[in-house]
């Protein structure tokens, strides 16, 4: 990703536990499809003119979502096309998106760690880590009314598949964003997703943290933030 880009600090929205498959065919991209529950969803990668159609609409998505607890981002729509347009051009970069019909729902992007932020990949290197072998994936945002579906867990796992077949990755990884406790804009109603993480097979890494800066949303500077990472090895064990 491009330097300067939106903060790849972890997931605005609880992944949850269940996946929930898509079907339907959409009018252009590379698509996972299967059974689904009561309403039509498909997965879609955004490339080149699927990317270009839904630039404006994915942008209006990622802003509504990143302006939540725990990111608090403040963005413009066109910077956050600029960099989606870069993302889509890079060798390697990822973005998903989840319709609901034809209702952008959900999106997660990603990109390989040496193509990354200096402060993203740096921790990493300091640590004995080949940036080279690990896919990060940066923020997964889903609507309000779709969290708890499963939708965020389908998108991490159909971007793992594509990891897989690059063969070049033995690790996805990705930064959660450090916030207080008692920070004044913590909403009551805020869980801690670590457990679903666990679930989905990520293990925190405590010996490994970093920090980028953004604007808050009402701020008028930036400021630090804390990041803390999570790993999963994409190798599958022997007698798996």
């Amino acid at each position: 990703m491009s330097a300067g880009a939106l903060p790849e600090g972890g997931f605005a929205a609880a992944l949850p536990a269940r996946p929930v498959p898509s079907r339907g065919r959409p009018p252009h991209g590379d698509t996972q499809s299967g059974n689904t529950q009561s309403c039509e969803m498909r997965i879609e990668r955004l490339t080149a003119a699927a990317l270009a159609d839904r630039l404006e609409e994915l942008a209006v998505l990622r802003l509504a979502v990143l302006g939540e607890f725990p990111f608090l981002y403040s963005g413009s729509a066109a910077y956050e096309e600029r960099y989606l347009s870069d993302l889509g051009n890079l060798s390697g970069g990822l973005i998903l998106a989840a319709f609901e019909r034809d209702r952008m729902i959900a999106a997660a992007t990603g990109a390989p760690l040496d193509r990354e932020l200096d402060a993203l990949r740096d921790p990493f290197t300091h640590a004995g880590l080949d940036p080279r072998s690990i896919f990060y994936f940066g923020e997964v945002v889903v609507l309000p009314s779709h969290r708890g579906q499963g939708v965020g867990t389908a998108l991490l796992e159909i971007g793992e598949s594509h990891v897989r077949q690059a063969d070049r990755f033995a690790t996805s990884a990705f930064g959660e964003i450090v916030r207080s406790t008692d920070h004044p804009r913590r909403p009551k109603t805020y869980r801690m997703p670590d457990a679903a993480w666990r679930r989905l097979g990520y293990r925190l890494v405590p010996d490994i943290g970093g920090a980028l800066s953004w604007c808050d949303a009402g701020d008028r500077e930036e400021t630090a933030k804390p990041l803390r990472f999570w790993i999963k090895s994409l190798i599958p064990s022997i007698g798996a």
